[in-house]
């Protein structure tokens, strides 16, 4: 078995981390795209991949997986994998990306907003009701409309990676959009979360996601939105023992290559970076299957889970909706065609659903 060859934050030292994270010192750490000149063996094609994984986690497996399998397709491609956030804050990685530092990189939608910011739009409140919606409206009418986006600012698309859905945690059960009026909660970089915590009435607190914790303790915050994931892996259910499956957001990355690296591939190349991660559908199972995995587990740490009804959910969408038209205005640029793109592809899926009339004997 290949030997992994992160280049980890312990190896670099935490104080270096912020000097290489900036694109002139990550220009001879990592060379752009080298070929490694051994004395024995043919030359090999490195290429970085950067990304953001917990340990032990389904993100991890799936990236190893990737390595596993383009080196197996592609022998002479030499993966060096830059998971643990090596290369900076996001916005720093994707410029990094862009630059041809790395030539791969997964990431949110709140990180790669800087560079596309109609992409916020996915992460509006309640666009989604179910993950079939979410799947049929991402691939047939998202993934086109923005791969133009990001070929504009030098990125190719290559699929969305998988997150799950975005829910409310708190100190006390949550139940509706007035018992979370006047609380402290706290919100990600993204602006779409920022301005459903607004529409809710709740007092909006931005903090970093590491900072959520110390600040549950503290009574700085009384709640916060995350994915079952971040929620279940980073200890807030010993402070905030109450998780509501609002399902407000349905959360999602991206899996991007420097478009002028990956228009050097061959056909037969991009193939295989393509389904590198075992292809969309494979990526967006195993994830699936690791999310309904820990909340399975939730209970078992004390946590008490709160599925709301249909007329509760109808609640928290009622008074979250408004936000919409306030993120088109505030985003600007395709904002308003890329909402109509969606919604014609929510439509679309909805008509889908709806059975054809039985035909008379």
């Amino acid at each position: 078995m290949k030997r992994r060859r992160f280049l980890h934050s312990s190896l670099l030292g935490s104080a270096m981390l912020p000097r290489i994270a900036g694109a002139a010192a990550l220009a001879p750490l990592f060379g752009g795209c080298s070929r490694d000149r051994g004395v024995a063996g043919p030359r090999r094609r490195r290429v970085y991949v950067a990304g953001f994984s917990l340990a032990k986690s389904v993100d991890e497996r799936l990236w190893l997986e990737f390595e596993q399998r383009v080196e197996q397709a592609l022998p002479d491609h030499d993966l060096r994998l830059l998971i643990r956030g090596e290369t900076g804050p996001e916005e720093l990685m994707f410029g990094s990306l862009r630059r041809d530092r790395i030539q791969i990189a997964g990431g949110s939608f709140a990180g790669i907003a800087t560079l596309v910011p109609e992409i916020a739009l996915l992460s509006a409140p309640f666009l989604f009701d179910s993950e079939d919606e979410v799947d049929f409206v991402m691939d047939r009418y998202m993934l086109g409309a923005f791969r133009e986006l990001f070929v504009a600012v030098g990125l190719q698309l290559l699929h969305w990676s998988e997150v799950g859905w975005v829910n409310l945690y708190g100190r006390q059960r949550l139940i509706s959009p007035a018992s979370a009026r006047n609380r402290r909660v706290r919100a990600s970089a993204s602006i779409a979360s920022q301005a459903f915590i607004r529409e809710i009435g709740a007092d909006t607190i931005t903090m970093p996601f590491s900072e959520v914790l110390p600040s549950l303790q503290t009574g700085l915050i009384d709640a916060g939105v995350t994915s079952v994931t971040m929620y279940a892996l980073s200890g807030i259910p010993r402070e905030a023992p109450h998780y509501m499956l609002t399902r407000h957001t349905y959360d999602m990355g991206v899996l991007l290559a420097n478009a002028k690296w990956y228009g050097t591939l061959t056909d037969s190349e991009r193939e295989v970076y393509a389904i590198g991660l075992g292809g969309a559908e494979h990526a967006r199972r195993t994830a699936r299957d690791s999310v309904a995995a820990l909340l399975r587990e939730l209970p078992r740490q004390g946590v008490q889970i709160h599925d709301p009804t249909p007329a509760e959910r109808a609640a928290w969408r009622d008074a979250a909706w408004p936000s919409h038209r306030k993120l088109i205005h505030q985003i600007g640029g395709q904002a308003q065609r890329i909402y109509d793109t969606l919604l014609e592809g929510r439509e679309a899926f909805r008509r889908s659903r709806i059975a054809p009339p039985a035909t008379a004997a």
